[in-house]
């Protein structure tokens, strides 16, 4: 029997609706890129094309085939989307350098030591703090609420500027930012906005768009330059506390392969990509999360328990909070705030069926592949954190799951985002019970969540009532 030959791109499935020329422009959801193509991939199956006037995205949404794709031997990462035009401000960032430039392999190296477990030991006071902010702040929140958005963008925003540089921007615990924090902050959002509605537009539109935003983002560009580099002038002039900070590692250490120093304005890139990529991720694992800890109390009280029986808050106690990181994976599962990433092939490739020619880049969509029925099972929709119990993992053994990126490019603040986010949990359940709020007028967090999609994929803005808890119940 002859083997049958893979089919040329031209054959794979796309979605009705292909106007010649324009491609899927039809079929085009700017605000929900990702979650539309889900939805498409239910139709279409596990591997799809998308069209738009001459640009051509091949879509790998089946578990099995975005592992493959995954394989570090045949393919590589590539950057596109919001992170390719984040590359434009920030060139040198671990997230954004391209991999042939040395600089991606001396800041990784550099920054190694930053993220390892005695690390993680060493930010646990700063991270803590934080937390402790956060508990005070929420206790004269009116009538309880809270909204999760905002909270968990300035805990997020807080933990990596006193954990990584010794800074606080006073979005916690105080009366509030100065003035130079607050346009920094506001610029990063800004920043991160732009860069993902430039890439979601559809043609003309977005070029109008552009030209409309420019002026506006280069100034938020100088204003985050200026901010960032006064803070590295800061700390080598020794206006600024010294510490076993990220900082203090980029400024301070040689990469031991090249004996080479990070320059000022590639540790300026890696302080700017820590805040914006850093916090934004980690605070869209955290709303989701909480959102489903909100909805069942059954699971606040269990997770609230395995805290108190732990019997404190230090660095020990909290990373060995299982019941916690599960519900943490179970969540980065069904809501990565990195729905996807772009994979080019080395050499010809097959994949589906189909022909992939060397240097074709395709799109993994983790956010249908983690939902992957054939791998997770026939409840793969359904949250339910016990499928990452040690004893269940042999239930998964073709299970796909890569919130973080695949390969050396993976994200080098995994331990940090996870540890951050443990700590946060465990602190808000030991002092607050969760609830949806009842009345008109609030933004209500209902059984299903909703996302919006600004180059990470995050919870829309929700609030949630925070009721203190009494002695008894802790």
């Amino acid at each position: 029997m002859t083997a049958r030959s893979p089919l040329p791109l031209d054959r794979l499935p796309h979605a009705r609706g292909r106007i010649p020329l324009l491609g899927d422009l039809a079929s085009v959801d700017r605000r929900h890129p990702t979650q539309h193509e889900v939805r498409l991939a239910a139709h279409l199956g596990p591997i799809f094309g998308r069209k738009l006037l001459g640009s051509r995205v091949i879509v790998v949404a089946g578990a099995d085939l975005a592992a493959q794709a995954c394989d570090e031997d045949g393919w590589a990462r590539c950057l596109a989307g919001p992170g390719e035009t984040l590359r434009g401000i920030v060139p040198t960032g671990l997230f954004t350098v391209r991999s042939r430039d040395p600089l991606w392999g001396i800041a990784h190296r550099v920054l190694t030591p930053g993220f390892t477990q005695a690390a993680m030991r060493a930010y646990h006071e700063a991270m803590a703090s934080v937390a402790d902010d956060l508990i005070a702040d929420w206790a004269s929140a009116p009538e309880g609420r809270v909204d999760m958005h905002e909270a968990m963008t300035a805990a997020t925003l807080e933990v990596i500027a006193r954990a990584g540089f010794g800074r606080r921007f006073g979005l916690l615990g105080g009366p509030g930012p100065d003035g130079d924090a607050r346009w920094f902050v506001e610029a990063l959002a800004r920043i991160l906005r732009w860069a993902s509605d430039r890439t979601n537009d559809v043609p003309v539109v977005g070029t109008v768009r552009g030209w409309w935003q420019a002026g506006q983002i280069r100034r938020d560009v100088a204003a985050a330059r200026r901010y960032v580099d006064a803070l590295i002038a800061e700390r080598r002039a020794g206006h600024s506390p010294a510490g076993s900070d990220l900082l203090a590692l980029m400024l301070d250490s040689v990469d031991p392969e090249t004996g080479k120093a990070l320059p000022d304005n590639c540790i300026a890139d890696q302080v700017l990509t820590f805040l914006v990529a850093g916090h934004e991720t980690t605070a869209a694992l955290l709303e989701a999360a909480l959102h489903y800890l909100a909805v069942d109390p059954a699971l606040q009280q269990r997770l609230r328990a395995e805290v108190l029986a732990r019997g404190g808050f230090g660095y020990d106690q909290i990373s060995g909070l299982r019941g916690i990181r599960n519900l943490l994976n179970e969540t980065l599962r069904l809501h990565p705030p990195v729905p996807g990433l772009f994979r080019v092939a080395r050499t010809d490739q097959e994949l589906g069926g189909y022909r992939i020619p060397q240097g074709q880049a395709v799109f993994v969509l983790s956010l249908a592949a983690q939902r992957d029925r054939l791998v997770w099972g026939p409840d793969a929709e359904v949250f339910d954190p016990s499928r990452f119990e040690a004893g269940r993992r042999r239930e998964f053994p073709d299970a796909f799951f890569k919130p973080f990126g695949s390969g050396p490019r993976a994200c080098i603040g995994l331990a940090f985002a996870m540890y951050e986010a443990q700590l946060l949990l465990a602190r808000i359940l030991t002092s607050y019970f969760l609830a949806r709020p009842v009345g008109v007028g609030t933004r209500d967090v209902s059984a299903d969540l909703r996302l919006y999609e600004r180059g990470t994929l995050r919870p829309e803005p929700y609030v949630l009532t925070a009721t203190t808890l009494i002695a008894s119940e802790t």
